[in-house]
């Protein structure tokens, strides 16, 4: 597991769910940015749950992680992007069972609608490695 060193500083209150509020790698690190990933399976069919859309988009991201030869635990920035607020505990739980103990810095963002009207939920991300 990459050693990042984590913050949670005096005065600020504890974090809502599964991240950190500020995250540091280390010193060289290469970096991969991930664009949004989007709730669309193999075959072409958007499923009509936020939670298996958002395990499609999961998968994407472990995928494009293990093809630059990195995995979960180099994730320092995640943002979900959401057409709901109130599915927001079931794409969030679906990126609980992904991240496990690994936590990152967090944005969650309710928009009105994604670019596809079946789209429900959308993730971007940052990764770093040790150069």
């Amino acid at each position: 597991m990459t050693a990042y060193k984590t913050y949670k500083p005096e005065g600020v209150s504890d974090p809502y769910g599964t991240y950190v509020h500020g995250i540091e790698p280390p010193a060289g690190s290469r970096m991969v940015f991930l664009s949004g990933q989007i709730p669309v399976a193999l075959d072409g069919t958007v499923p009509t749950t936020m939670e298996e859309q958002a395990t499609i988009c999961w998968q994407n991201i472990e995928g494009i992680l293990k093809s630059a030869g990195l995995g979960i635990e180099h994730l320092v920035r995640t943002t979900q992007y959401l057409t709901d607020a109130s599915m927001y505990p079931d794409a969030n739980a679906v990126r609980a069972k992904f991240l496990g103990d690994h936590r990152t810095a967090s944005v969650a963002i309710t928009v009105p609608a994604l670019i596809e009207p079946s789209w429900l939920i959308e993730i971007d991300a940052i990764a770093m490695a040790p150069a």
